[in-house]
């Protein structure tokens, strides 16, 4: 448990948390009382934001009645671990815990219609889109060094299940001039032929689509089972983990798959884009 990120096992408490929650019927006023919270003190613990003392996860085990000793101390671990201090990010504090779920993850889908998934892009690719900050304040090469970082960690032997379906204009803008795309498509081709790496390109031809206007990201925990939606702006980032978005995404996804073009055509597309900018 030790390698993993105490962002990460805020999550996992806070999921865990809610689960026992809902299956003991306590309600959250009761909890708020026992404990001494402030109203909404619970949705943050519940969300991954906050952490709990060990003296409250103890009250909170008595106040769910958890009679499975198992049960009981694996919750205490994790809440233990959660209290760690978290390994410093080169990412701004709202897309911190997106990178550490990132890293956690059993599966990542990820849409996007114009750029290259943080996790496919080469490390000039990515330092031509860092470059263009709003804060000028921010250093370029600690951010480089994370992104790649976070590639390394997705793309090794072992790592979750990557699905990523990318609209065809991935291909044409010229982020960081020809040269440097010509790299990344050719490091997309390679990507693309990884075990647990799935790559489709959504052609413009597709006309109207599902996800038209919009990009997301789906993150699959499997420990608890839990299922996140990440949005990204330029400000800040939103969590959806509720069934009635989750499930709306995943459905979203699954068209998008299903009407861009197959793996084989992908690498023709790929392919045939290299040798124009060659």
């Amino acid at each position: 448990m030790s390698n993993t990120w105490p962002a990460v096992r805020r999550v996992q408490v806070g999921l865990i948390l809610r689960a026992l929650r809902e299956r003991s019927g306590v309600k959250q006023k009761e909890i708020n009382d026992r404990l001494d919270w402030y109203v909404g003190k619970l949705q943050k613990v519940e969300r991954g934001d906050l952490t709990v003392s060990a003296a409250e996860v103890n009250e909170l085990v008595r106040l769910f009645e958890v009679d499975d000793a198992a049960e009981a101390e694996r919750l205490r671990s994790l809440a233990k671990e959660a209290r760690r201090r978290d390994q410093p990010a080169r990412v701004p504090d709202w897309a911190a815990t997106y990178v550490a779920l990132e890293g956690a993850a059993a599966e990542v889908k990820h849409y996007d219609p114009e750029v290259v998934p943080t996790i496919l892009q080469t490390e000039y690719y990515a330092r031509a889109i860092l470059s263009n900050p709003l804060d000028d304040t921010q250093d370029v090469e600690p951010a480089v060094g994370e992104r790649m970082a976070r590639a390394e960690r997705v793309l090794a032997e072992g790592g979750p299940e990557v699905w990523c379906v990318v609209g065809e204009a991935v291909l044409h803008r010229r982020v960081g001039g020809a040269s440097v795309l010509r790299d990344q498509l050719q490091h997309l081709r390679k990507a693309a032929a990884r075990p647990n790496v799935t790559l489709q390109i959504l052609p413009f031809e597709v006309g109207e689509h599902v996800a038209l206007g919009s990009s997301f990201r789906l993150l699959r925990l499997a420990e608890p089972e839990a299922t996140y939606v990440y949005l990204e702006g330029l400000t800040s980032g939103d969590y959806l983990d509720k069934p009635a978005h989750t499930d709306r995404y995943l459905t979203a996804f699954d068209r998008l798959r299903m009407v861009a073009a197959s793996d084989r055509v992908t690498v023709q597309m790929l392919d045939r884009r290299i040798k124009e900018l060659a």
